[in-house]
């Protein structure tokens, strides 16, 4: 069970919905925190609202509001957090239920992000406790708005050109599977027998599937694999090769099997100089310090192609992709997640910033697809919630899914929907991409995603004792048997097999509308249409309709004479209307 906030007193405020019907309700910091509770520092600031805020270092705030109806909402949080900081990530939990996380990204001056693009209150009083994790953030004041649903609008082919048709078929199962069911997964520890032969596993000898078939009757769909010994210092070792042959024929087997194999890479020293991917920053040791900048200019955007760097980068990127042209020829596709947990800054692919990190992507995309001739790929990139991470985004034509990996800390078993985070991640894209729990602890139950609309297209716990009993029983047998017998998810027995898989023409999820792109520049509303007619109205925090435009073509509404703050502008279109919070300073 999620442990009880240390902070538990505020004034219950009262929520009216419909008429924003619906004023945004404003739940100060201060008002949470008690007296005794030393965990947490109250601090005068005329910049913030009512002239304080809260230092949550390693406490937490339980904030109480009441609704007369049970309903969603959206959750908006202004904080601070000084650039000689980092990023932090805080819990969210809603009547004591994890709702997902709030990645909040360095500010100076006091900003407004979507804490969650979606909550479940219920009629009557409800807790909102934001609870430490990564802590240290000051928090001014959350909001409640009404949530609003955005329609999706996903592409019906892979970003991959001239895809194989492996690759068109596993796409194709994602997209009509997304929203209807969500795929069962497990990460591997180890693909193959302890024989001294490396004699590849299949699911009845793997340890991680076998744990799962004994304790549900069923197999998982999507099998996790890493390229994490196929390169580096002592990647020419036969052990560490056979790591890598094993992998690989047991990718085939999962396939044959009417399985997904997936791939990520704990890329290790490119320069061969210490067996390690991780960074100073993230505590380990030992620690490489290979730096992206020795190969690419940032100034100028171009690769340093004759540098010992650059040239270290590409040969590992052929090694990768010589590996999984293997799958290709034997027409397997493959979940392709590379430079996941980037924006962490714990792997080396990350500490140079983001866009280093999105060179680098993309040097891979050209590298794999343009050079090597690898079609048989579905590319996955893992993003977190922070406000910047847009800018780590490689971009939508080098995108296929976008993943969250998502860890309870301090650890614990929670099997809620993640609801908030899926909301977050699907907004922050633009509903354009298929969402999934690409990494993951305790597994959310399927009961739970169905409820709340959090539909991750499939889950993937780590493995050891993420994905079996432990000492924090993330996912323990009957959980497994709980998740694995709903007929919500997706299991191998499912699976007619791919040579007997038929492609779905129509996928119900792809929305047709779309809507108006709207951004703050300085003190003008830019609005971009691409549709015939819109209706941006702007409103205060108390509700008011402070201004009003009906627009049938693209441009910029003038903001100078609304005084400084938050607004809330709402745009409608096409029958759609979507929520945007800004703050003129």
């Amino acid at each position: 069970m999620m442990h009880k906030p240390f902070a538990l007193t505020i004034a219950a405020a009262t929520f009216a919905t419909g008429a924003f019907a619906a004023s945004p309700i404003r739940l100060e910091a201060e008002d949470a925190v008690l007296a005794d509770d030393h965990k947490v520092v109250v601090i005068t600031d005329t910049n913030a609202s009512g002239g304080k805020s809260v230092d949550m270092k390693d406490g937490d705030l339980e904030f109480k509001v009441t609704v007369p109806a049970t309903g969603y909402y959206t959750l908006w949080a202004t904080y601070q957090i000084p650039s000689t900081s980092t990023n932090k990530i805080q819990n969210l939990t809603v009547n004591g239920v994890s709702a997902g996380q709030i990645s909040f990204g360095i500010s100076d001056e006091f900003t407004t992000i979507k804490g969650a693009g979606k909550i479940k209150l219920t009629a009557g009083e409800n807790k909102i406790g934001i609870v430490h994790s990564w802590g240290y953030v000051n928090l001014d004041y959350i909001e409640l708005t009404e949530y609003e649903a955005s329609p999706w609008s996903l592409s019906p082919n892979p970003v991959t050109p001239e895809p194989t048709e492996s690759a068109q078929k596993l796409y194709n199962f994602l997209l009509n599977n997304f929203g209807k069911h969500v795929i069962s997964g497990v990460m591997t520890e180890r693909p193959f027998e302890n024989d001294g032969q490396y004699t590849p596993q299949n699911y009845e000898t793997q340890t991680e599937l076998g744990y799962i078939n004994k304790a549900s009757g069923k197999n998982v769909i999507l099998v996790g694999f890493d390229f994490l010994h196929a390169s580096g210092k002592n990647s020419d070792q036969q052990w560490h090769q056979g790591y890598t042959h094993a992998s690989l024929e047991m990718a085939k087997t999962v396939w044959k099997a009417g399985g997904i194999p997936q791939f990520n890479w704990h890329w290790k020293d490119p320069m061969h100089e210490v067996e390690a991917f991780y960074t100073q920053s993230s505590g380990n040791d030992p620690y490489t310090e290979f730096s992206i900048t020795k190969a690419y200019d940032e100034a100028t955007d171009k690769w340093k192609t004759s540098s010992d760097e650059y040239k270290a980068i590409v040969r590992d990127m052929e090694m990768i992709a010589d590996s999984l042209l293997t799958l290709q020829k034997e027409g397997v596709a493959v979940l392709w997640r590379p430079l996941h947990e980037a924006s962490g800054k714990w792997f080396w692919w990350g500490t140079d910033g983001a866009k280093p990190c999105v060179a680098l992507y993309r040097l891979m995309f050209d590298i794999f697809v343009n050079q090597k001739g690898l079609h048989n790929l579905i590319w996955v990139w893992t993003t977190d919630e922070a406000s910047d991470a847009l800018d780590w985004y490689p971009g939508d034509e080098y995108v296929d899914v976008v993943g969250r990996d998502y860890y309870y800390y301090p650890r614990e078993s929670n099997h809620s929907s993640l609801v908030g985070s899926f909301e977050t991640v699907k907004e922050l894209f633009g509903g354009r991409k298929i969402v999934t729990l690409s990494e993951n602890g305790s597994v959310p139950y399927p009961d739970e995603m169905k409820a709340d609309g959090a539909n991750w297209s499939w889950f993937m716990p780590w493995y050891g004792d993420y994905a079996m009993e432990g000492w924090a029983n993330d996912n323990t047998a009957e959980s497994w048997k709980t998740v694995m017998n709903n007929e919500y998810t997706l299991t191998l027995e499912d699976m007619p097999g791919w040579d007997k898989y038929e492609m779905q023409t129509t996928v119900t999820v792809v929305a047709k509308k779309m809507a108006p792109t709207v951004q703050l520049v300085g003190r003008d509303l830019q609005v971009n249409l691409n549709v015939s007619t819109v209706q941006v109205s702007i409103y205060d925090l108390q509700g008011n309709r402070v201004l009003a435009r009906n627009m049938s073509q693209s441009g910029a509404i003038a903001l100078s004479r609304l005084a400084r703050g938050p607004y809330l502008v709402r745009i409608q279109s096409n029958g759609l209307t979507q929520n945007l919070k800004i703050t003129l300073k």
